[in-house]
């Protein structure tokens, strides 16, 4: 079952305000930088070094960091900031939160600030919760992804390889382009080839339902930047809907390692290498274990980012 957040109708309307990306940031530490060590016992109490360099870069520094060059992108002020909402797959511990350590670190006021945990799709289900907050009057949210390649639990029999990298965004009322549309959607699947169909069949119902809420085909979407944890699923979803390979971002060497951090990272370089201009039209995938999947249908506005 996938969700359409009930704002998309109201926002063609003109009745709501939509939610835009004000500012991007991206951070991915040099690899001479040392990861900080894993906390225990007494350690997990303290607040105030958990994200100090001299500690070694950890998922909140990272998401800190990440988050300072959006709010620098945008040109905004810490009181403009409402709400920080991070994803990641790899805390360093679970409780303070890692939104929380981020708003400490950031000097930001006392506002609402949690994490969202859904595997590789946490991004774009935490992107969706930002959006209907500023589109319910909320002058700015933070949206973080961020990974360590230390996790505080590694499932028996599941290696994954983390990367280092934080990607973050901050939404704001649109005043050009917009975040269109967004759908979330979940399922419980036991093995993985029933994860898998379910996967497929929920993904693609959602690109549906983004697109309709957005008022526009397929065709005129300019870029699909896909869920770089699910090569094959993205080339059989592109197959059945006989998507050019120029519109599509599939480039798991790449990106597949930053898991929640992702989809920011890739819409940031998509960007900032031009497949991405101001006025287009982008859609975003995001999938991951559960099965949990998220889809956002946004237009590109005069934001300009760096290589």
């Amino acid at each position: 079952m996938s969700s359409v957040l009930p704002a998309s109708a109201g926002a063609r309307a003109g009745t709501v305000t939509l939610s835009a990306i004000a500012g991007i940031g991206v951070y991915v530490p040099p690899a001479a930088v040392a990861s900080a060590p894993q906390l225990t016992g007494t350690a997990v109490l303290g607040v105030s070094d958990r994200v100090q360099g001299r500690q070694g870069e950890s998922t909140p520094s990272l998401a800190a960091e990440a988050a300072r060059r959006a709010m620098r992108s945008a040109g905004a002020r810490s009181d403009e900031i409402d709400l920080v909402v991070v994803s990641t797959t790899s805390p360093d511990v679970l409780w303070p939160s890692t939104a929380c350590l981020v708003q400490t670190e950031l000097g930001l006021p006392m506002v609402g600030s949690f994490d969202l945990y859904a595997a590789e799709a946490g991004v774009l289900m935490a992107l969706g919760v930002a959006d209907q907050y500023v589109r319910s009057g909320s002058r700015g949210a933070l949206v973080i992804g961020a990974e360590t390649d230390k996790q505080l639990v590694e499932p028996a029999g599941q290696p994954r390889a983390h990367g280092r990298a934080a990607s973050a965004v901050l939404l704001r009322p649109a005043g050009d382009g917009g975040l269109l549309s967004c759908v979330l959607g979940g399922a419980g699947a036991s093995d993985g080839a029933s994860r898998d169909r379910a996967l497929l069949h929920g993904l693609s119902a959602a690109v549906d339902q983004a697109l309709l809420a957005a008022g526009v085909p397929l065709a005129a979407i300019d870029l699909v930047i896909a869920e770089q944890t699910a090569p094959e699923v993205m080339r059989v979803w592109a197959r059945s809907r006989q998507l050019p390979p120029d519109r599509l971002l599939l480039d798991p060497e790449r990106y597949q390692g930053a898991f929640a951090a992702a989809p920011f990272v890739a819409l940031h370089d998509a960007v900032a290498e031009g497949r991405l201009r101001p006025g287009r039209l982008a859609l975003l995938l995001s999938c991951g274990q559960g099965p949990a999947w998220g889809v956002a249908c946004l237009r590109w506005g005069n934001l300009a980012v760096a290589a």
